[in-house]
């Protein structure tokens, strides 16, 4: 899946132009900077890598010690890809 992870990355930074935003919300316990990153989407709204990511199930959430603004987003987001074994999920079934 790291793979499949890597591509959607170049993916989502060609769309953006090389144009991405990085918002440290902190360190987690190991001294690792936290942090957001997102892009200008077409139109309004703006695209958050993690997002992408979770709901293609090539991420999961994880416990760090440190709340992003948007992790309610991203939780909610991770138990829809979980719900519908997308990614990583989809091997949840076979264990």
């Amino acid at each position: 899946m790291a793979n499949e992870a890597k591509q959607k990355l170049l993916k989502l930074v060609a769309a953006a132009d090389n144009q991405l935003m990085i918002i440290p919300v902190g360190k987690d316990s190991d001294g690792r900077t936290v942090a957001e990153v997102m892009a200008y989407g077409k139109g309004e709204a703006d695209i958050s890598f993690q997002e992408e990511l979770l709901k293609d199930g090539l991420a999961k959430t994880r416990k760090s010690g440190v709340v992003c603004p948007n992790q309610l987003g991203f939780e909610k987001t991770q138990e829809i890809a979980k719900a519908s074994k997308t990614g990583v999920w989809s091997q949840e079934k076979r264990n």
